[in-house]
């Protein structure tokens, strides 16, 4: 199937349906998106998406970046608004506990899915995912890049409805491949008046250390990944069988 869907104004947009999962089941398609910045779709665009069926947007991105490069707006879909950053802080401290040494985004990764503020942000994606509940209608997220709070967020999807990790994987390296050089981000998606440490993560790029480190920091601190997602972002065993009722085949 078409998995990158080059249209106008959008970067990094991307399909994840008919991914499998370990069980034998497959993500039914025109049903999850995930993309940077989408602020530049135009009319072409916009009709694509809504013969796509979107009706959710999910923002991840800073106050300050929706408020420089703000989403389209438009009456077939709703934008829901759900920062990831400023983090408060706790997770930098237990991230620093695992007493490791992963990448450079790995570290940024493991702060990001041990923060309240960070967990809060992705519990708020989980429950947008539940209402997304009708057929023919589907949910995109995004940040700027496409690449670490989006990538993060597909991840902890793709996990919690059963692809294997080499699946999540590539799925993730699949973003160096967007990007022909690091100027294109430069130009794009870094405001000079914005956040600086959110402009280093979208010029370095995904690598299988950083995904790693996302699940050992899961490992150490809950004990599996179905702890976390009851006990971190309230998505209990209810809720995920309903999840993969909505978004299985």
């Amino acid at each position: 199937m078409k998995r990158i869907l080059n249209i106008s104004g959008a970067i990094n947009l991307r399909e994840l349906g008919d991914y499998q999962t370990k069980d034998g089941k497959t993500i039914k398609k025109n049903k999850l998106l995930r993309s940077g910045d989408i602020s530049r779709l135009d009319d072409d665009s916009l009709n694509f998406l809504k013969n796509y069926g979107l009706k959710y947007v999910v923002d991840l991105r800073s106050d300050q970046e929706q408020l420089t490069s703000p989403d389209v707006e438009t009456d077939f879909y709703k934008i829901f608004y759900d920062s990831v950053y400023p983090l408060q802080g706790n997770g930098d401290k237990l991230a620093s506990a695992l007493n490791n040494t992963p990448s450079y985004l790995g570290n940024i990764y493991q702060s990001v899915i041990l923060d309240k503020k960070g967990q809060q942000a992705y519990s708020y994606l989980f429950d947008l995912l539940l209402k997304n509940d009708q057929e023919n209608q589907a949910l995109l997220f995004h940040c700027a890049a496409g690449k670490d709070r989006t990538g993060i967020a597909a991840m902890l999807i793709l996990r919690a409805l059963g692809v294997d990790s080499e699946t999540i994987t590539r799925d993730y390296l699949l973003t160096n491949l967007m990007y022909s050089d690091t100027a294109t981000i430069a130009k794009l998606l870094n405001d000079e008046h914005g956040n600086e440490d959110i402009s280093k993560m979208n010029m370095t790029k995904a690598d299988w250390d950083s995904f790693r480190s996302v699940f050992d920091a899961i490992d150490h601190y809950y004990g599996s990944f179905e702890e976390y997602l009851d006990k971190a972002l309230n998505i209990n065993q209810n809720k995920l069988n309903k999840l993969k009722n909505i978004y299985l085949n």
